[in-house]
């Protein structure tokens, strides 16, 4: 009998070789070890020191063979850990082998169904979770929210959770509710469950907040989490990261700074989220060097990280600054991706770096293995536009080996406006009214094509055109912060409080750019109406607007900050070099494509934008 133990004991320590265990874990001891004296009891730490399936499936046969009391303790581990490892099928074979699963079991194998995309599976699970009486608990819900395919199946798992009275005002719940809504795009659903929330934590305010900053909604996020502090709920790093997104997207310089002031009183690690996310505020708010301490000052940077330090440089027209980054990041040993590289081919557009910016295009695939994407030929085009080389720019344009795009036909439309190739320009435009017809930008460019080289019946037909077919060119919008709340401006926006302050100040300049020489380029609006009509439309423009409240809402000396959502108009950048000079102001206006800083009558993109 010995022997016969011996021998296939033998067999088992051929078939299974010996996992290294730590010392301390904690070991599972069968009452009937009695029965088996030469087979050591499996401890729980052998499941969770799998490190591939074939690992796994041994153990799992031990399991079966050797630890009978105890089988069910360490099956539940092994669907555990095969879920962990994205082993989803074979833990569902596991889990369809245990008697009765627990709650636990079943929210388990759901959330390793929401995890790999077959969250419909799931929801088929809940089903049969329902059909053999298991009541579901508040862990239950949240996995399989992330099972759903859409809005519809979202509601019907809201209607299950108010079933159950525990799970109505269960915040775990709740949340998952505010996260599904919000991130499927339903926001006003959202807020129902938020606002009817009894009890809110960090995670439920940060999932709320999320919602607004991910659809663009910033305004409504920021406004959130004033509440969330004056509620004394203390953000966590999530939240912060979402504010500081914000905050860049609208140029909330002011905010940003006191939530970098608030991480370090509260001496939060500025880890690679955190530090990334107030490196892009404050780039994006025109604050060069704060970005640049931030970025020295970490310890740990990512990719993105170096590629937001490198995106922020070439907005600002900083060519050279972001090529030498992107020549240290690789000494580093941080490998650049393909967003480092339409990082380093704006600056290298912004910076006219013609003949830098061909040779890093050309050597992306073969020495880096970053095969080129729609955005750096769209870059590689912008680059051979702006700097004259049109002709050069359209063959590239016609031979991309991808999807055309409006986005790139339209940087070589913008090329032809500012090389005057009309004839050019309308093969592109041809072009881009297959590509993106309702998109009124590119009329509206066109029309200024023909205005500027005085063919105005051409010019006219255009914006008949437009008219005819309800096409709308976006409106421009323009907004700034002043004493910590972000101020929107449309053009010829007569909403404001100040309106009547704000327009006697545009008079003021307007008297006063007269004086200085200043002379409004008319032939940029294309109307039937006179010539003061037409400098009454430049005088309104959006940013325009936002620079007279600036000038009449702060201090002598202090930098006005304007973010504007379309591309900066000739007669505007201008007007804003001359008002810089005129009232001794630096002004930083964020256009769609650059930062401008304007001073002493000088802007940094030296009129190459």
């Amino acid at each position: 009998m010995v022997d016969t133990i011996t021998a296939t004991s033998f067999a088992v320590h051929l078939v299974y070789p010996p996992l290294h265990l730590s010392k301390e874990s904690p070991t599972l001891v069968s009452p009937s070890s009695s029965r088996w004296p030469h087979v050591r009891p499996l401890p729980i730490s052998l499941v969770q020191e799998c490190k591939n399936l074939n690992h796994i499936k041994q153990v799992h046969t031990r399991i079966i063979k050797e630890n009978h009391a105890h089988t069910d303790v360490l099956l539940v581990k092994l669907v555990e850990h095969l879920v962990n490892l994205s082993y989803v099928h074979y833990a569902r074979e596991v889990f369809d082998r245990i008697p009765e699963p627990t709650p636990f079991l079943f929210n388990t194998i759901i959330r390793g169904y929401a995890s790999s995309d077959a969250g419909q599976e799931g929801m088929r699970l809940f089903l049969q979770m329902q059909e053999r009486g298991v009541l579901p608990d508040n862990f239950t819900y949240p996995f399989l929210l992330k099972s759903c395919g859409g809005i519809f199946e979202g509601r019907e798992v809201h209607a299950h959770i108010f079933k159950y009275e525990n799970l109505a005002s269960d915040v775990f719940a709740q949340t998952s509710l505010v996260s599904f809504y919000a991130n499927n795009g339903d926001l006003e659903a959202a807020r129902i469950v938020f606002d009817k929330m009894p009890n809110r934590n960090t995670v439920s305010w940060t999932a709320m907040i999320t919602g607004y900053v991910q659809q663009q909604r910033f305004n409504e996020g920021l406004a959130l989490f004033h509440e969330m502090l004056v509620s004394g709920i203390e953000p966590n790093e999530f939240t912060l990261v979402n504010v500081l997104s914000a905050c860049a997207h609208l140029g909330g310089l002011e905010l940003g700074r006191w939530v970098h002031e608030y991480i370090g009183r509260n001496e939060i690690c500025i880890n690679q989220a955190i530090g990334t996310a107030l490196i892009d505020m404050y780039m994006k708010c025109g604050c060069i060097q704060e970005a640049a301490d931030v970025f020295k000052d970490m310890s740990d940077r990512s990719v993105f990280t170096w590629n937001s330090m490198i995106g922020g440089l070439a907005m600002h027209g900083h060519g050279d600054e972001a090529l030498d980054l992107f020549w240290k990041m690789q000494e580093c040993d941080v490998i650049p991706d393909n967003v480092t590289f339409v990082g380093v081919l704006s600056a290298c557009n912004h910076a006219g770096l013609v003949e830098k910016g061909k040779e890093l295009f050309h050597s992306m695939n073969h020495k880096y293995g970053v095969v080129p994407n729609i955005k750096h030929y769209g870059c590689l085009v912008d680059l051979l536009g702006r700097a004259g080389h049109v002709d050069e720019a359209y063959e590239i344009a016609k031979g991309i080996p991808l999807a055309p795009s409006g986005i790139l036909w339209g940087s070589l439309l913008n090329a032809c406006y500012i090389h005057k190739r009309v004839s050019l320009a309308e093969g592109v435009m041809e072009k881009l009214m297959e590509l993106d017809p309702y998109n009124g930008g590119n009329y509206v460019l066109m029309s200024n094509i023909y205005a500027a080289a005085g063919m105005w019946e051409d010019a006219a037909k255009v914006r008949k055109f437009m008219k005819d077919r309800g096409i709308q060119k976006t409106p421009g919008c323009s907004s700034i912060e002043v004493d910590n709340m972000v101020h929107d401006f449309m053009v010829g926006d007569g909403t404001h409080p100040r309106s009547k302050d704000i327009y006697l100040m545009l008079d003021e300049v307007a008297a006063r750019l007269k004086a200085e020489g200043y002379v409004p380029k008319t032939s940029l609006v294309v109307h039937d109406i006179d010539d003061e009509g037409k400098m009454n439309a430049l005088c309104h423009h959006s940013e325009k607007l936002a620079i007279a409240f600036g000038l009449i809402s702060t201090g002598p000396n202090t930098p006005i900050r304007v973010v504007k959502n379309l591309r900066a108009c000739d007669d505007c950048h201008l007007a804003t070099k001359l008002i810089s000079k005129i009232y001794n102001r630096e002004i930083i206006v964020r256009d769609r494509n650059r930062f401008h800083h304007f001073k002493d009558g000088v802007c940094s993109c030296g009129d190459y934008w």
